[in-house]
């Protein structure tokens, strides 16, 4: 039985990693490295481009619209606030299958039992006491990841970067570090996201610094019960706050980034509900400032991965261990007219996430151009742990057969689903095949975009007489996707589209 390791990073741009985006001006030479002894599938899509749906996802291996969680825990458009501790959890399914399992890093799948515990939980309270009524039957209830098997850490909530929980504190004050961030901004509004600052203190007072700390203590916990271990490693970053160390922010200080090719796209091309992610009174230079500061991030975990590699390799780990790279969606960063954040849009900037599977032993890598999706990592972490399919993979497929045959027969569709992440919610649906992407946006206008024409997706067919032939043909084929994968959204799709039985 193999070792299984499992790095996920949050709000994490596919092109700002080499070895997807050789010319990017970020650099990421561990990934980069790592990506040479792994299939890294060039077309994998989040289930869903928010937090908490996302990561639901990685650990059910469901669609959020089967879990629940369809929005960030205890926002409006979700139906589930604390993840459920059922026997198809991917922690109880490889503790059945003999496995140590530990996990550090980024949770946001609840606040756990005790609301007290948290910042965010005690909001939750505060708000009962004036009547609200979202978090009353959870009052008692909440998993952490110690709740559903794992050793480890438990970080309530969303933690906001992480810094300031009492476990990382207590780090900083036994190895007698303080934390020092300067330069912190811009001002913030309600819906802004966008938002920096300049680490000034040693490496090893950075969050992610710790993160790895833990992993390294969590191996070596796990090793000495005499069991194939499962870890997983989930950093709060690049999300926002960008607090950047400065050797990595000095890298990017004065480095010219291009704008985005659709940077000036025009707002009235696109659906309404993308205004709730829009900064109208900003230029380039803003969002040049907050990538210097999103790249130095990446850079920064880049070398904390790094890092774990090298102590997997010094201790004899790394040739035999499974390891899994990915994250839970992507991050706008001024695309398609100053576009900020995630949620509501469903262009490739944020659904389109990366993903690489490191098989155990000598390995030579390649791209894999296959479309797959967050709930495929749950299938295949199973697979890779002994667990066949005749026993469940939920809504995933096993991605270990990529390994020995890169051409294996494969489905030529992927859906991501969404629901918005604030409180304005809208029913969201992306279907992408090989050449088309169609995104339905419940009330709002839909998109249609040829992907291998137009892959910045600036140009809308959806109301382009010339393709409503194909768009009807896409819808249907997606009315049967959504009946094979009981999405309960397919009777209100093929209503609202006059489609399948609701045809006139």
């Amino acid at each position: 039985m193999r070792n299984i390791i499992f790095i996920c990073t949050d709000q994490h741009r596919k092109d700002s990693i080499g070895a997807y985006n050789p010319g990017s001006v970020c650099k990421t030479p561990w990934l980069d490295q790592l990506a040479k002894e792994c299939v890294v599938f060039d077309n994998a899509y989040t289930t869903c481009p928010v937090c908490s749906p996302a990561r639901c996802s990685m650990q059910t291996g469901l669609f959020p619209s089967k879990t629940g969680m369809e929005s960030n825990q205890y926002q409006t458009g979700s139906r589930t606030h604390e993840l459920q501790d059922t026997p198809y959890l991917l922690s109880r399914r490889l503790e059945g299958a003999g496995y140590t399992m530990g996990y550090t890093g980024k949770w946001h799948l609840g606040f756990g039992k005790d609301k007290k515990s948290s910042v965010e939980g005690n909001i939750l309270l505060e708000r009962m006491k004036r009547g609200y009524m979202e978090g009353a039957a959870y009052l008692d209830y909440g998993t952490m990841p110690t709740d559903v098997g794992y050793i480890g850490d438990d970080f309530p909530g969303h933690g906001n970067g992480g810094w300031a929980y009492p476990q990382f504190q207590d780090y900083l004050k036994e190895r007698g570090l303080t934390l020092s961030i300067i330069n912190e901004g811009p001002k913030r509004r309600q819906g802004d996201h966008s938002y920096w600052g300049e680490v000034v203190s040693p490496i090893e007072s950075t969050i992610e610094y710790y993160l790895v700390e833990r992993a390294i203590a969590l191996i070596e916990q796990m090793q000495k019960m005499g069991k194939p271990f499962f870890l997983n490693l989930n950093f709060w970053g690049p999300h926002e706050p960008y607090f950047a160390p400065k050797e990595f922010l000095d890298k990017y200080r004065n480095t010219p980034i291009p704008e985005w090719k659709s940077f000036r796209e025009k707002a009235e091309t696109m659906p309404r509900i993308y205004e709730m992610l829009r900064r109208p009174e900003v230029d380039w230079t803003f969002f040049e400032n907050t990538l210097r500061h999103y790249y130095a991030c990446v850079s920064h975990i880049d070398g904390q991965i790094g890092r774990l590699m090298t102590y997997l390799k010094e201790k004899g780990l790394y040739e035999d261990a499974v390891i899994l790279f990915s994250a839970d969606h992507g991050d706008n960063q001024g695309c398609h007219g100053g576009l900020e954040n995630k949620s509501y849009s469903m262009y490739d900037d944020t659904t389109n996430i990366p993903l690489f599977l490191k098989p155990a032993g000598a390995y030579q890598g390649y791209h894999q151009r296959a479309l797959v999706g967050t709930c495929d990592i749950y299938a295949t972490i199973l697979s890779q742990a002994g667990i066949t399919a005749e026993e469940g993979y939920g809504d995933g497929r096993d991605l270990s057969g990529f390994i020995e045959n890169p051409n294996q027969p494969w489905s030529g569709e992927i859906v991501t689903e969404g629901m918005g992440a604030l409180d304005v919610v809208v029913t969201q649906r992306m279907y992408r095949n090989e050449k088309y992407k169609y995104v339905f946006n419940g009330a709002d206008r839909d998109q249609l975009f040829d992907m291998e024409e137009d892959p910045y997706e600036m140009k809308n067919l959806a109301e382009d007489p010339e393709y409503a032939e194909l768009l009807l043909q896409l819808k249907n084929r997606f009315a049967d996707w959504m009946e094979q994968n009981q999405d309960p959204i397919r009777a209100g799709f093929c209503k609202l589209n006059r489609i399948k039985e609701f045809s006139l």
